[in-house]
This record gives structure tokens, sequence and C-alpha cells, in this order.
């Protein structure tokens, strides 16, 4: 079948994803400079600071404290900092691990540098010196801006015994264990994963493991792209859009620009005149061996993914080290906030998420790029795309990768889309629950 004017559709939806990207980019730098200005808490500095007070109240209770434990700790803490805020915190947590209180000479130093925090080491003072009361208004904007650590600024004005203390204590201890057990638990399932994945290549080394995907034309392929870059595009554009209505819209209507992009994204291969059948087995929209096996199978594939997912983590090191960025979530804000925040966090990232991201980026942008750069260039661009979109940064994107490569060989060796809705479900929901697990 052809299309009128094929070529230039798929030109003008490549330079579209191309802009998409780029927008998006520099939209995570205005958001990184706006974080960076210190007025909300740096979660992942306080989720390390939680970890480092509770391997304390750990070994304190078996009597195996030492300082050179969390030496390299709170090294890996002073990496994490983005601003002079960051510096307070860190200084509040290296002081908890000395059993002292900052010096005010320390605290006249980090004062100096902005009136927040003068106000911010004044309040710290009165903390100190009522033993833990102050005025309401300013430990709430203390609280506020500096989150956890704030508690943890107040607990150390306490008495050892006192219940508000050893909350806190609690608090650090029950995140230390929850990531030392996923560690523990992710190793294991890593090398399960390495056994997976060198049976798989095996297996298809052998023949008897099929990575195909359904063979469309390049003007088929064109289509593809052309319907994921109107939902990119859509995707990016319609909120903006959505906020210079002028009245107030109810909540929910803020979820009403994405699904309008992905319907129209899915639906734009039937506009363009592609048949229903090649439709439905060139995007993954069938059951594949049936709905069971499938899910099975995607729980299989996302095994064998942890070891390249491992290593992309070990490449975001060596990023993290070069640029000074580290990979961050929005998400993890919401889950410091209240339950319904929380239910809402799930929801997008284990159902919506799995579901629309993979109909886009591996029912119509993979195929698509495969029909016109075959199937290996065709996942190394889309597991980019997929990458960079995401707010992780630049740190974020080898292990995004990774995963992203995971779910479009799920496709080629499924067919269906099943298989990699489930592992991408899968992920987000492990991550989602260590998210509760540590807040």
């Amino acid at each position: 079948m052809k299309y009128h004017h094929s070529k230039l559709g798929l030109v003008l939806a490549l330079l579209m994803i191309a802009a998409c990207a780029v927008f998006v980019v520099r939209m995570q730098k205005v958001q990184r400079s706006e974080a960076a200005a210190g007025t909300r808490p740096n979660r992942m500095l306080e989720l390390m600071a939680r970890y480092v007070v509770g391997v304390k109240g750990l070994l304190q209770g078996d009597n195996k404290w030492d300082m050179t434990v969390t030496f390299s700790i709170l090294e890996d803490m002073k990496t994490l900092e983005r601003n002079d805020e960051d510096a307070l915190r860190t200084e509040i947590v290296r002081y908890w691990l000395n059993e002292a209180w900052p010096p005010s000479a320390d605290l006249d130093k980090i004062a100096g540098k902005s009136k927040a925090l003068k106000q911010d080491v004044e309040t710290l003072g009165q903390l100190k010196a009522s033993q833990g009361k102050v005025d309401e208004a300013a430990w709430k904007q203390l609280h506020q801006r500096h989150g956890w650590i704030a508690e943890l600024a107040h607990a150390q004005t306490l008495v050892e015994n006192d219940p508000a203390r050893k909350a806190v204590v609690q608090q650090g201890m029950g995140t230390a264990m929850v990531l030392i057990g996923a560690m523990m638990l992710g190793l294991l399932a890593a090398v399960g994963g390495v056994a997976l994945l060198i049976l798989g290549i095996m297996q298809w080394r052998a023949g008897k493991l099929q990575l195909t995907l359904t063979r469309i034309s390049r003007e088929h392929g064109g289509v593809l792209v052309e319907g994921f870059a109107i939902y990119l595009a859509l995707f990016l554009f319609l909120p903006w859009l959505l906020h210079l209505v002028p009245m107030k819209l109810p909540r929910w209507a803020g979820y009403g620009p994405a699904l309008v992009a992905l319907f129209i994204g899915m639906t734009w291969p039937l506009l363009r005149g592609m048949q229903r059948p090649l439709w439905c087995e060139a995007v993954g929209l069938h059951r594949g061996q049936g709905w069971l096996r499938e899910m099975g199978a995607g729980v299989l594939g996302w095994l064998a993914a942890l070891p390249l997912l491992v290593l992309g983590m070990i490449a975001a090191s060596w990023i993290m080290k070069l640029t000074g960025d580290f990979p961050a979530h929005p998400i993890v804000d919401v889950f410091a906030g209240d339950r319904w925040a929380k239910l809402g966090a799930i929801v997008l990232a284990v159902v919506w998420a799995p579901i629309s991201e993979e109909l886009m980026f591996r029912g119509l942008l993979f195929p698509g790029l495969a029909a016109w750069l075959r199937w290996l260039l065709g996942i190394l661009t889309g597991a980019f795309v997929f990458a960079v979109i995401h707010p992780q940064g630049w740190a974020g994107v080898p292990a995004i990768m990774a995963l992203a490569g995971t779910f479009s060989l799920l496709r080629m060796w499924r067919q269906s889309l099943i298989a990699p809705m489930t592992a991408h479900a899968l992920n987000n929901g492990i991550m989602c629950a260590m998210m509760i697990l540590l807040w």
C-alpha cells in the first residue's frame, strides 16, 4: 500500500521527535535549576541521610558502631549536594553521627550565604536553646525546606530516651533495612538474570528462540513513526494549552491531554489508510499465545534484563562523576507526601505508564524505526528517545536505555505487547514498593 507523501511525513515526524526531545531536555534543565534553588527538600540526599542514620542505629544496637563505617557514605552524600541548603543538611547529618551539635562558626558561615539560610540557622539555634521547642511558623518553614533532615535536627536537641528522638532513629533504621534487603534480593535476582540471559542467548544462537518483527514496508513503518511523533507533540504541548483556559478546571481534567494524545497517536495509522488487521499486527495489539504465557514471558524478560540494568547503573555512576549530575525522578517527592498522592503515583506508574508507553514506544516507534533502520538500530534509537524524555536526566539514560532495549527485545520475541507491558509494570511496581517501604 502507498501512502500520500510518506517520505515527507517520515522526515517531518523525525524532526518533530528530535524537537520534542530537545524541548524536554531544556525543560528538565530549567526544572533542575529551580530545584537547586533550595526551595524544597533534596529527596535523594534525604534518603541517604535516613540510610546512614539507620546504619548507625543498627550497629549501635550490636555494639559495632564505628565512625569509619559511615565515612564513605558521608563522602557520597557530598556528591549529592546541589546548593548551600544541601551543605547545611549534610552538616546536620555529620554531627548527628559525631553525637555533637554543629559548631556555631560552621553554622554562621552557612547562614551568611542567603537570607533563607540565615533564618534556618536561627531556627536551629532556637531548637538547641529550648531543647526542641520553637515557634510553630518557624518550624513549619524549616520542615518545608529541609524535610526529614529538619526532624533529625529536632531529634538531636532531645534527650536520649525521648519518644520523638527514638522515632527518628527507627525511621532511619527502617530505611537502612529496606535498602540493605533490596540490595541482597537484587543481587540474587541479578544472578538468576545472568543465567536466564545466557540461556536466552544460547537458545537464540541455536535457532530455538526467534527474534523477529512483523514484516512491514518502509511506508508502513513511516506511518507508525508519524503516529508516535504526533502523540509526543500533543502529549507535551496540550497541557500547556490547557493552562490557557480562563477558568478553573477539575483536577482530573489534567489527564485529558494524555488520553487525547494517546488516542490520536494510536489511530493515526488507521486515518492514513492502514488496514486494521495489519495495524493490529504491526502494533502488537493481540494476545499472542495467551495472556498468562505472555505475562510469564514478561517476568522472565525483566529478570534477564537485570544484568543489563546493572551495567547501565555502572555507566550512570561514571556520568555522575564526570558531570556532577545524578538521576532523580519527581515521583520521589510524591511518595514523601500523603497516601492519596502515593495511590495516584502508583496507578500512574504501574498501570498507565506501562500501557501508554509500550503502545507508543514498542507499538509505534520501535517497529516504525526498525522498518527503516533494521532491528538493532531501531532498538538503540527508540531506547535513546525513551530515556531522554524521562525526567531522570543524563545520568539516568544508560539504565533506562537498558530497560527500553529489553522491552523491545520482548516485543520481538513475543510479537504481542503484553510481555513488554508486564515487564514494564513489574519494574515500576517494584520501584513503587521500594518508595512506600522507604518512606
